[in-house]
């Protein structure tokens, strides 16, 4: 039916314009970034890693991983092909007599050639023939089995919700509906039952594919539609238009992977689509309600990330926009902690790589991380002692705008590293967060994404160590350091805290502990393996916690300690011994 015009009076306009503006007035501004920073080792129940289920469900876990047809494990058959292909590698993946290797460990396949061996039996051969990581890796890409089901789809490894514990649950749970509110204070007029959609990017992983499945059956466990964003570096490292056929070949370049389309045909496919039209991909990043990127290696992350010039691609300029101004949360777990570490300014590091004992003692230094496998095409940088501190001055994503984040913390000892970076790269604070723990990051508004006001949450079974050095004294780099005047936190789950910040001013604290107010404890009795002395060759560590032999701290009922800005002093003697 038409509908007779009218004509639109000034009166009738005004009221129009009236309205409308205060429908915009009326509309609250949304919330500063969310960041979730997942400290890595989350126990998720998967017929890959059944260990990790809850032990009353394993039986229904194993039940259901055999009605899904999982993948439980991998097996391999080096074959004709796969035995070529390693013959025909422009280099072999270590150095020296590389040449002579080679022949020696294809002679030892060819004689198992085209039979079954399973992931013990390679482990078994690699240590008879001494293999490098490298070498094993060319192996096992070249000679592994795609698992197929009995109608001739890839076998898919299996999330088991049920039988994953709460306390992991309800990270991801939490996550989750931190995205659904959001999108309801974006999008006031989307039905609240509806889900909310979480865009996973896996190009952390050497095998950007392997993941997937995983993490899309987690999601949407928690509650989520999944979207999958297939960047990796042989694809982003492209000049543009990407051409889609150099995928496959360039992943030897940029990820040292072999054969990983014919192992994974159907995720293969799916990025091929997605390649093949850009604008999809950018609408996959329109309609995400928060983003997700999992753990690996946060170099990795990066150059899946940017182009070839080093600058970010126009999809991750507009990813990082809707992060930090449309209120998308972004959550990673240990590469994808790790990689968000910055802010614009480009002020504050991103760590890549890196051992305590070593960075007490030999310092860090700012390197590119070599691409997996550099020495198949002979494009190695320079070469680093494998527990050497490394790091990349202007930060990751530059979303952490706090300091810098580390992960796997108090499992691997990472508070000699994490402080050594965070001084020598004169950061203002560093966060390192345990495994099955998150540090929810809120910030308040900010124009420019370089905010230093955030509220800090902790969740999960661990804790997050905090050093701040915004007031620290001392040298770091002399023979004999002495550094004073730090401040060092240990928070637990239902810990709370506001940080506050401005440019060359101490941090300012509010908020307490679950525990409510401390006493003063001695501090021989707080975190004694943490803060313990060290004493090896060339090097001599001293920590000195507390003031006056005492802290301000409370204890959990499973021993953890946790405790806000208490004073720390760190003392070293290096020396040529």
């Amino acid at each position: 039916m038409l509908v007779p015009f009218k004509l639109r009076t000034p009166v009738t306009m005004a009221l129009t314009l009236w309205l409308s503006t205060s429908a915009l007035a009326a509309t609250p501004p949304l919330p500063g970034k969310e960041l979730w920073l997942f400290g890595g080792g989350e126990r998720i129940c998967s017929s890959v890693e059944p260990e990790y289920c809850e032990a009353s469900q394993q039986q229904a876990a194993q039940a259901y991983f055999a009605a899904q047809q999982a993948q439980t494990g991998k097996s391999y058959r080096c074959d004709k092909t796969s035995l070529q292909l390693l013959q025909q590698l422009p280099h072999w993946p270590v150095a020296g007599d590389s040449e002579t290797r080679r022949v020696s460990i294809l002679r030892a396949l060819r004689s198992q050639q085209d039979q079954i061996i399973s992931k013990a039996e390679l482990d078994t051969f690699s240590t008879q023939h001494r293999l490098s990581d490298d070498e094993y890796s060319v192996i096992e890409d070249s000679c592994e089995v795609r698992p197929q089901r009995p109608d001739g789809s890839t076998a898919r490894m299996a999330v088991y919700w049920p039988g994953t514990y709460a306390v992991t649950q309800q990270l991801f749970q939490s996550f989750v509906t931190s995205a659904q509110q959001r999108r309801q204070l974006r999008n006031p007029q989307t039905p609240a039952t509806q889900k909310p959609r979480l865009l996973l990017i896996t190009a952390s992983s050497y095998n950007p594919y392997e993941w997937v499945d995983y993490y899309q059956q987690l999601f949407q466990a928690a509650g989520a539609e999944v979207d999958w964003l297939p960047l990796e570096p042989a694809l982003s490292q492209q000049p543009q238009p990407w051409n889609c056929n150099k995928i496959e070949a360039g992943r030897l370049k940029h990820s040292g992977q072999l054969r990983r389309a014919e192992r994974y045909p159907e995720l293969a496919a799916q990025q091929q689509k997605l390649c093949a039209d850009p604008n999809a991909m950018a609408e996959l990043i329109e309609r995400a309600d928060a983003v997700f990127i999992n753990g690996g290696d946060q170099s990795l992350t990066l150059r899946a990330l940017t182009g070839p010039d080093g600058k970010w691609l126009a999809l991750t300029e507009r990813l990082l926009q809707r992060v930090r101004f449309d209120a998308v949360p972004l959550g990673g777990s240990s590469a994808g902690n790790a990689v968000q570490s910055g802010r614009p300014l480009g002020d504050i590091a991103m760590i890549s790589g890196g051992r305590s004992a070593h960075a007490l003692q030999f310092g860090a230094l700012a390197h590119d991380i070599d691409a997996p496998l550099c020495r198949l095409n002979q494009s190695c940088g320079k070469l680093l002692a494998d527990e050497q501190l490394t790091y990349r001055p202007q930060g990751g994503l530059q979303l952490f705008s706090l300091g810098v984040a580390d992960t796997h913390f108090r499992e691997r000892n990472r508070e000699g590293r994490l402080l050594t970076l965070v001084q020598e790269a004169k950061a203002p604070a560093g966060f390192g967060v345990d495994e099955a723990t998150v540090l929810r990051a809120s910030f308040a508004p900010d124009k420019d994404g370089n905010g230093q006001d955030a509220a800090l949450e902790v969740l999960g079974s661990g804790a997050v160590w905090v050093v701040d050095r915004t007031s620290a004294q001392g040298s770091f780099n002399a023979p004999d350091a002495n550094l004073t005047q730090l401040k060092v936190s240990r928070l637990l789950p239902g810990d709370r805290v506001h940080w506050q910040q401005s440019a060359g001013t101490a941090v300012k604290y509010q908020g307490q502990l679950s525990c409510g107010v401390p006493a003063a404890t001695d501090a021989a009795k707080v975190d004694s393996e943490a803060y313990a002395p060290l004493t090896q060759p060339g090097l001599k560590v001293r920590w000195l916690f507390g003031q006056d032999g005492k802290v301000a701290a409370c204890q959990r009922s499973d021993g953890r300690w946790h405790y806000l800005a208490q004073p720390l002093s760190l003392q070293l003697n290096r020396t040529q011994g």
